[in-house]
């Protein structure tokens, strides 16, 4: 992981980055193109080791642009977060208020999976996150069909800022 500005709002507990990943559900994928970053929100899954390692899983159609850049460059950016919320606040000063999130923002490198147990594997990821379960029929022709990423996380951090805990 790497550092933030801000350090009282960095989050480095393995199980509270775990719950940041498990509580969003959109990743926002920032992609190379010849002059300007191409941004994509999708579903995502993770797998996320004792040592902080990172794995990111994304799909979605067999073309399109996000495919063709990814083939020119698969070097990408990623920023997840849960949608956060307005602080609570009685004040009249506009500088009293604030936005409350949790996220995590990186950078990877994507991989197309091609073989099909990796493809289930990677699927059951998303399904896992987005759902809470496994699925134990998915359709070979969707598997088949669906094109799926794999991000080697390089780098990553997470931050929040959390309403201050009353006295």
């Amino acid at each position: 992981m790497t550092e933030i500005r801000r350090a009282k709002r960095a989050v480095t507990d393995l199980s509270k980055i775990t719950a940041i990943l498990n509580g969003s559900h959109i990743i926002h994928t920032a992609i190379n193109t010849e002059d300007f970053p191409y941004v994509v929100p999708t579903n995502y899954g993770f797998e996320i080791a004792d040592n902080g390692k990172l794995t990111l899983y994304i799909h979605g159609a067999p073309e399109g642009r996000k495919v063709d850049l990814i083939k020119r460059d698969n070097r990408v950016g990623f920023e997840i977060d849960d949608g956060g919320s307005l602080m609570p606040t009685e004040s009249t000063e506009a500088s009293h208020n604030s936005w409350l999130y949790h996220s995590i923002i990186g950078t990877g490198v994507a991989h197309q999976v091609t073989d099909t147990e990796d493809k289930l594997h990677a699927l059951q990821q998303v399904l896992i996150h987005e759902t809470g379960h496994a699925w134990k029929n998915i359709d070979p022709h969707g598997v088949e069909y669906v094109n799926v990423y794999r991000i080697d996380v390089q780098e990553y951090k997470a931050k929040q800022h959390e309403a201050p805990q009353a006295q």
